[in-house]
Parts: structure tokens; sequence; C-alpha cells
């Protein structure tokens, strides 16, 4: 009788692990490519999704360099204050 008990228990475990990874990799993955993919179709250019950072690394290159310039006072400040959303706003438009 304790057989089928464990059995039965590390059947509810299994299943239960299954579905918590297949929610976790939907959330990660594969919910924002197929976003990517219909904003893509749309006609909407961009850069592609990458898992966890993101654009964190150019954007924290952008804003050292941005930093590191020299800002006089009739200078565009919003290039100063955001230089990756300038930069993108450039590159794709609004």
């Amino acid at each position: 009788m304790e057989l089928p008990l464990k059995s039965i228990a590390l059947t509810i475990v299994i299943v239960t692990v299954l579905t918590w990874a297949w929610r976790v990799l939907n959330w990660v993955w594969l919910r924002p490519k197929k976003l990517e993919k219909f904003l893509r179709q749309q006609g909407l250019k961009g850069n592609s999704y990458r898992l966890l950072f993101g654009d964190l690394k150019e954007n924290s290159i952008e804003l050292k360099e941005a930093k590191a310039r020299p800002l006089s006072l009739d200078d565009n400040i919003a290039i100063r204050v955001n230089p990756f959303l300038h930069k993108l706003v450039n590159d794709y438009g609004m």
C-alpha cells in the first residue's frame, strides 16, 4: 500500500515542477519572442529580445561615454541624460 502512495506523491511533484518550469519558460522566453515577432510583422523595428539583461550593457556604456564628454550650456541635455534612448529614437524613429 505504501508503494503506490509514494509513486502518486512523486507523480504530483513531477507534474508540479514541470508545470512551473513551463510557466517560467513561457514568461521569460516564449512570450517576449512572440511579442517581438508580432511587432516586427507590424513594421516596428528595434533591438531583438535578449534574456535577463537586455540592453543594459549598451545603456551603461553610452551613459559613461555621454558623461565623459564636456557639456556646454547651449548643448542638448537629452543626449546627456539618457543617451541610449536618444540613440534608439534616432535609429528607429518615434
